[in-house]
């Protein structure tokens, strides 16, 4: 866990890093998940949740978790969900197992996000598509090689000008 974070009632982190400053909401359930700085994530979030495999005769995890008896060796399927720096992810929204969100992004509430995201892209819907980017491409460029979120507190706050209005290079 980083430093300076929030994380609030009812959560549940498991097999996860959570990034400094970043806050999450509510009744969320992060698995398996590697949450840079800077997050905002709402309440009632789930990233990485484990899936289940319809094809088989059962969905039901018996035959691939020791716990039930059935196996003896866990056999679930591990698969890392990475969300980049400064991501906002709305409430209510599922961001499924091995999907990479990058530095910037918004999901909009209720969203499912089943496909990568890209940096500063906005999506939202079930599941999630794109409806542009919150930057043109080279202001999106220029705020990645700022790389601000790796800033010492002391630098973010002698430059706190620079997050309180619209972003323009100097």
């Amino acid at each position: 866990m980083g430093r300076n974070i929030n994380i609030s009632r009812y959560c549940f982190v498991s097999n996860s890093v959570i990034g400094d400053y970043t806050s999450v909401g509510r009744n969320t359930t992060i698995i398996n998940a590697e949450i840079s700085k800077f997050c905002s994530i709402s309440w009632n979030v789930t990233i990485g949740a484990t899936q289940h495999n319809y094809k088989r005769v059962s969905t039901h995890a018996f035959s691939y978790i020791e716990y039930y008896g059935f196996v003896e060796k866990d056999l679930r399927i591990i698969v890392r969900t990475f969300i980049g720096h400064d991501v906002w992810i709305g409430a209510n929204s599922i961001v499924m197992p091995g999907v990479r969100v990058g530095n910037g992004a918004v999901i909009g509430a209720g969203s499912v996000v089943t496909k990568d995201v890209n940096d500063f892209e906005i999506v939202y819907g079930v599941p999630a598509i794109s409806k542009g980017y919150r930057f043109n491409q080279k202001t999106i460029e220029d705020i990645n090689q700022l790389n601000w979120w790796h800033w010492e507190d002391k630098k973010i706050k002698e430059n706190i000008e620079i997050f309180k209005k619209p972003f323009s290079k100097r």
